[in-house]
């Protein structure tokens, strides 16, 4: 069974610049209006003008070259990844009223068209009047949101995640990029002015770890401050390691923060949480005391259940079904595992808050099985 997509999509402004004749005095309007306004839809000719903009869209023949061209890089993309009702899109706006228009007109048409669940996401500093701006807070916001995302675990087991870079500003594509490499994520586009869907599969492609781990320690701190002192941060670093630092870093009078760079390798890469215990006692972690579900219960699996119970990472377990009586196998489905042993297959929730602890986890257990 597939899972359903979760797409993460920038969003552009060529559905405002291709605006009708009878559309623009109304978009005159809109854009008269502050951001927050139209955030909420609440600018003067707003609804009318989205209303519009949406019926026009719906008229268009998906199935079609003639109509994919006519629609928006947004959702020609979205048309060719497929997207159905079980699906979410998230879509990045720039702090534009153009950005914002356009966004929620994408997330109108798709809810009505598709009956999927699309969210907007308004990114603070994605603008182009000030490139500085853009740089240290847009990108970075971008990173920052997309990134949270795909390290969801609800997200990362429970769908697939699809970073989709046909549209938007071009300057985020890199970035985009770069995070599905580190992060293994597909990133899929549409090129240019064909209809052509394209993929950038997840590739072996690391980063110099052994130098993330000299250099951990100072990404942390400014990670934890915000910002720090350049002096601090420098202060008795050789030339070399100082070259490859720098990248990592946005420099502002005299303070040191993270760059959208230096954000997404020390996400990546950053050491797990520790593995925290279960708190539950023994008894309390016990759900399959219903002997209905499974009335012929061997002695081994009675015992193996009481060890599964004292495993200090392992918090709940209950019944799932039956299973061959020689097998014995621990594996991960979504954010649980599945342990089977006796004749019998269980669903444990365990402690798992990062993808390293789950071997931890399995081991124990399998180590319980011998």
């Amino acid at each position: 069974m597939n899972k359903p997509k979760l797409i993460l999509t920038p969003v552009g402004a060529l559905i405002v610049n291709r605006l009708t004749q009878d559309e623009k005095p109304l978009w005159d309007s809109v854009q008269k209006e502050d951001l927050l306004a139209i955030r909420e839809g609440q600018a003067k000719g707003q609804k009318a003008l989205e209303q519009k903009v949406v019926t026009r869209l719906k008229t268009l023949d998906l199935t079609t070259e003639e109509g994919l061209q006519q629609a928006s890089p947004e959702i020609k993309s979205l048309v060719k990844i497929g997207v159905g009702p079980e699906d979410q899109i998230v879509l990045y706006a720039s702090e534009t009223p153009d950005g914002i228009l356009s966004a929620r007109i994408i997330r109108d048409f798709a809810k009505q068209v598709w009956e999927c669940t699309p969210t907007l996401e308004v990114i603070t500093g994605l603008q182009v009047k000030d490139a500085g701006r853009f740089r240290s807070v847009g990108v970075l916001r971008y990173v920052q949101s997309i990134v949270k995302l795909i390290d969801n675990a609800n997200n990362r087991y429970g769908h697939e995640i699809i970073l989709n870079a046909t549209a938007g500003y071009k300057s985020l594509v890199p970035y985009t990029t770069l995070v599905g490499l580190l992060f293994q994520v597909p990133v899929q586009y549409i090129f240019e002015t064909s209809s052509e869907l394209l993929s950038l599969p997840p590739l072996p492609l690391d980063f110099d770890q052994q130098f993330f781990k000299q250099i951990e320690p100072l990404l942390e701190q400014i990670e934890q401050e915000s910002s720090v002192e350049e002096s601090a941060i420098l202060k008795g670093l050789d030339e070399s390691t100082r070259d490859k630092l720098l990248p990592l870093l946005e420099q502002e009078n005299g303070q040191l923060t993270l760059s959208p760079l230096g954000f997404i390798v020390y996400e990546r890469y950053k050491s797990p949480p520790p593995l925290m215990p279960s708190k539950r006692k023994s008894n309390e972690k016990d759900h399959t005391r219903d002997f209905s579900q499974e009335t012929h219960r061997s002695v081994e699996f009675e015992q193996f259940k009481r060890r599964l119970a004292e495993c200090r990472w392992v918090d709940e377990f209950w019944y799932l079904k039956g299973a061959d009586e020689s097998r014995k196998e621990v594996k991960q489905v979504g954010q649980d595992l599945h342990v089977a042993f006796g004749g019998i297959e269980l669903r444990a929730k365990v402690m798992a808050t990062h993808e390293s602890h789950y071997q931890t986890i399995s081991s124990a257990i399998e180590d319980l099985m011998r």
